[in-house]
């Protein structure tokens, strides 16, 4: 069975822990007064500005509570972790912000990566993986203000990101 392009939307809950919206804009700044034990940003990341991508409920390394840490893109296309302390709203929400997106093969699935030799665009590195059996771990995007590529698939603890249509599901 070949995967299909159906990215279902993900209709999971926002956290109600989360100050901070899906789409939201941020700016990247430091506590203030300045906390520590949570560290610092560089002063080269300061001011960056971004948008909230995910937002899940953890419980913290530092003081063991459990609260939201987001995952932001910063204009530079680069993916960040961060506790709410480190994100200052920027009041308005990105006006291209696609919807949530989930897979439509849950993580575990098991499948085989298969030789597509007409690949337009597709990544180099699964070629590396071609007659391989792996595992979902979840979706690749290229960046989060688009709709998924493909899947990321674990092969022998090395993450590969696929197109649909190089995978059969087993």
């Amino acid at each position: 069975m070949t995967a299909g392009h159906r990215w279902p939307l993900d209709e999971t809950p926002w956290p109600a822990e989360a100050a901070l919206a899906y789409g939201e804009m941020v700016e990247l700044t430091t506590p203030e007064p300045p906390v520590p034990e949570l560290g610092f940003l560089g002063p080269d990341l300061l001011g960056t500005r971004g948008v909230v991508v995910e937002c899940l409920v953890e419980r913290d390394d530092h003081d063991g509570r459990p609260g939201p840490v987001y995952s932001v893109e910063t204009e530079d296309g680069s993916p960040w972790r961060l506790r709410p302390e480190f994100l200052s709203s920027l009041g308005r929400l990105h006006p291209g912000m696609p919807p949530r997106h989930r897979s439509d093969l849950p993580e575990g699935t098991r499948v085989w990566i298969r030789d597509e030799p007409e690949r337009p665009g597709g990544p180099a590195e699964a070629a590396e993986a071609v007659g391989r059996i792996g595992r979902i771990t979840g979706l690749w995007w290229t960046t989060a203000l688009e709709p998924p590529k493909g899947y990321t698939v674990d092969v022998d603890g090395c993450s590969r990101s696929v197109t649909p249509q190089e995978i059969e599901v087993l």
